[in-house]
């Protein structure tokens, strides 16, 4: 008997010992003063939703708020900047995610990552860093879909709802 528990224990060690994952980053910066963590709920981004058609609005609804971590790079903490480009680039380089787009410019990259499957994604992470200092994005919902954020995406874009946000963040600061 003894011998059958052992195994499954071993093998939930196992997957518990593997590479730390994104949220377990967040968590462990939360109280780094070099970053900001912010909770962004889909209300903040000031969208009006009889303005939205069905389908936007549903897809809205699907999202519930964006994890925002920010890491501004400052002459005191330029050596912890590149240790924790580094780290992230580990995690999010990990086989569990996949690319959606990437994009590579010669003063910043970006790159939208889905874990789980296109049609119903475990977690959709942006990633975006310059040499001033890196983002990293995670959206949190229920249901989502890739479909609903290239639709939800375009509609906030329309709305001024990337305007709203960046002003919300810029009062915080």
């Amino acid at each position: 008997m003894k011998k059958f528990l052992i195994l499954p224990l071993l093998a939930l060690l196992f997957y518990c010992s593997s590479s730390p994952s994104i949220q377990q980053y967040f968590v462990e910066k939360s109280e780094d003063p070099s970053f900001l963590l912010v909770d962004i709920p889909t209300s903040v981004l000031g969208v009006e939703e009889a303005i939205l058609s069905d389908e936007e609005k549903e897809a809205l609804a699907s999202f519930q708020k964006l994890n925002l971590l920010l890491f501004r790079k400052t002459e005191a903490n330029a050596t912890q900047f590149q240790d924790e480009l580094k780290a992230v680039k580990a995690i999010l380089d990990d086989q569990r995610f996949d690319p959606l787009f990437i994009l590579n410019d010669t003063s910043y990259t970006g790159k939208l990552l889905l874990q789980g499957s296109v049609e119903r994604p475990d977690e959709l992470i942006f990633f975006g860093s310059a040499n001033e200092g890196f983002v990293v994005v995670r959206l949190i919902g229920r249901k989502m879909q890739v479909e609903k954020v290239v639709l939800l995406a375009t509609a906030l874009q329309r709305e001024g709802a990337f305007k709203n946000a960046a002003e919300t963040l810029e009062g915080m600061f």
